[in-house]
């Protein structure tokens, strides 16, 4: 995958991450708005990465089209990464 699509999602999955955190710490929420919330978050998240993912194809990226759709998959079976280092992806 192309370093500036390991941005991107790297930000998507930190903001996810980082609302997680933020729902599960907040102890006057209600488990069943905390659930909601969840999915939420991680809807708006899988949808971020597929709209990545129809940029990586129209642009003729393949390899990073299949990575991110990949991912997307992932995220929708409930397994969210978390964020990686962006050292070795290519430019």
């Amino acid at each position: 995958m192309k370093k500036a699509y390991a941005v991107l999602i790297n930000e998507l999955l930190q903001q996810y991450h980082y609302k997680k955190e933020n729902l599960n710490s907040a102890i006057a929420t209600a488990e069943a708005v905390r659930q909601l919330s969840l999915n939420d978050y991680a809807f708006r998240l899988s949808i971020g990465m597929e709209g990545l993912a129809s940029v990586a194809r129209a642009a003729g990226d393949d390899v990073s089209a299949d990575a991110l759709e990949s991912l997307v998959s992932l995220c929708n079976c409930g397994e969210i990464p978390s964020p990686v280092s962006l050292e070795h992806f290519s430019a």
